[in-house]
């Protein structure tokens, strides 16, 4: 969506003096037939980030330990699921394994899991929360759950990197597949880019999505096998869990970091139409209706 110079120069859109500023959007050239497509978060890159860069501040600003609060959270976490689930539930995802091994493939599991949840929850609410920039000449509306699914993404990456340490230490090392780890993310990015876009439009018409949402994550979480292997699925539910786009993606994970082999091939293809099948849906509702949200905001 293109922006005129007069307009870009007289009017920079900035955030209200309450929170922090972001930075003026650049004019840019007129799309053809005035469709801006995916490509507006490219282009509005430098906005994305610095929106990025302010959810995190805020998050952790006055905080006595700030940004590590993204890694100690879920290490609280893990330590609560690991003691119910493996020492008082005997739950493991192999019979001759310890602690270690089932606290490593749990946590791998968590890591995936808060990037999914994260970027679906805030992206749901991101329209919503941002009403006074949306309602300015030419913003470019995409980059509001962009923002937030790629501030999950990074603090997921940062994660990952307590991962591949525990791996080393705990675990059996790493080897080349863990190089494919981006390749993950970047799939795992537009699946819940997709879906959040879906989301976020709901969201503007229907002020309860956010609850039905964060009630159908929670039911999600534990049907996807993160706390248990997926060996332990009865078998009745068996379609399930094939059907389920975040089991897959899971044990792509578990298989690049923690098994040291490449994923299923079933695993993959699965992941990867579900991700173009939510980008396309996702986006095509979105770009549909994103002319109303200044009015409905």
């Amino acid at each position: 969506m293109g922006y005129p110079r007069d307009v870009a120069r007289r009017q920079p859109i900035v955030a209200p003096s309450s929170q922090p500023a972001i930075r003026r959007i650049e004019p840019t050239a007129p799309d053809a037939g005035g469709v801006g497509g995916l490509g507006e978060l490219w282009r509005h890159r430098a906005l994305v980030w610095d929106f990025v860069y302010h959810d995190l501040k805020h998050r952790y600003v006055g905080s006595s330990i700030g940004f590590f609060w993204t890694v100690i959270t879920p290490l609280l976490e893990l330590l609560t699921y690991t003691f119910v689930f493996h020492f008082i539930m005997g739950v493991r995802f192999n019979p001759e394994s310890g602690w270690a091994h089932y606290a490593l493939y749990l946590f791998c599991g968590m890591v995936v899991w808060f990037g999914v949840h994260d970027g679906l929850i805030k992206a749901t609410t991101s329209i919503r929360d941002h009403a006074h920039l949306i309602q300015k000449v030419n913003f470019p509306t995409i980059t509001l759950p962009g923002y937030v699914v790629a501030s999950a993404v990074l603090n997921q990456v940062i994660r990952f990197g307590v991962l591949v340490a525990a791996a080393v230490v705990l675990g059996h090392g790493l080897s080349w597949h863990v190089l494919l780890l981006p390749l993950a993310i970047a799939v795992q990015t537009a699946f819940v880019l997709g879906a959040g876009l879906l989301l976020a439009t709901a969201g503007v018409f229907f002020k309860e999505t956010i609850h039905w949402v964060k009630a159908v994550l929670l039911l999600w979480m534990f049907v996807t096998p993160i706390f248990y292997p997926a060996a332990s699925y009865p078998q009745r539910f068996w379609l399930l869990l094939q059907l389920n786009p975040l089991a897959h993606l899971v044990g792509v994970y578990r298989e690049l970091v923690l098994n040291h082999r490449l994923p299923h091939p079933h695993s993959v293809i699965v992941v990867v139409v579900m991700a173009v099948f939510s980008l396309l849906i996702g986006y095509s509702v979105f770009h549909h209706h994103r002319d109303r949200f200044p009015d409905l905001v």
